[in-house]
């Protein structure tokens, strides 16, 4: 059937319709299958439909065949009353009326035959494509998911791009303060070091640590000197 070339090649039709645009835009190809999937499932809700109706049709030849079969066996009764009463020109009538009904029986068992055939095939073909169809909605659910889990990704990985940027540019900022900062304090320290030397406070602070010159009143000597004061 014509429909079902619509379900199984959906995508490819779908690119043949709108270009080259599908195959390069995801959103658009997304969109495109989820249309096919509505037009299969439209045309396979009509598949059941025809099937219905069919298999209605094939359920009331089968009924004309049992009525048709029900009415040759009454009138094989007949026929055989007719025959035991020696009345041959009734029985012929009888056997001319079985005839007819035979004739018509043969032809609605075909009928019926050829419907029950169709029904079966409807039938696994709806099943069929109703198993491509469910299989289709799947598939578009995991290229959906897939998609929007890899846009997520690459946006992420371009705010995490720029924020690794900007923490490297901190980061040097950071180690040039640090220098800066160092190389003052060895500029101040070198400062007051020279002023230190200029002023003899370098060379007093030397002669002091080796016992020379003014001596610096030490704890104990102070306590020992009240305390004579004091007896």
């Amino acid at each position: 059937m014509s429909w079902l070339k619509t379900i199984f090649d959906f995508g490819r039709g779908k690119v043949n319709e709108t270009g080259e645009a599908i195959a390069n835009d995801p959103r658009v190809a997304i969109a495109a299958m989820e249309q096919s999937i509505r037009d299969a499932d439209s045309k396979q809700g009509q598949a059941r439909s025809a099937l219905t109706d069919v298999m209605a049709q094939e359920r009331l030849t089968g009924k004309s065949v049992a009525d048709l079969e029900a009415k040759m066996a009454e009138y094989e009764g007949y026929a055989v009353q007719a025959d035991s009463k020696g009345d041959e020109t009734l029985l012929m009538e009888v056997v001319e009326k079985i005839a007819g009904i035979e004739t018509e029986l043969v032809t609605q068992r075909a009928i019926q035959a050829g419907m029950a055939e169709q029904v079966n095939n409807l039938k696994r073909t709806v099943a069929e494509t109703e198993r491509n169809i469910k299989s289709m909605k799947t598939e578009i659910k995991t290229i959906k998911a897939t998609e929007y889990a890899q846009q997520a990704a690459m946006e992420a990985s371009a705010k995490y791009s720029g924020a690794s940027s900007d923490t490297r540019r901190a980061a040097e900022r950071m180690k040039r303060i640090k220098e800066n900062q160092a190389h003052r304090k060895a500029k101040m320290e070198a400062a007051q070091e020279l002023e230190q030397a200029t002023n003899g406070e370098d060379l007093k602070a030397k002669l002091a640590a080796a016992g020379i010159g003014a001596a610096t009143p030490q704890r104990d000597d102070i306590l020992a000197r009240i305390r004579a004061k004091q007896g």
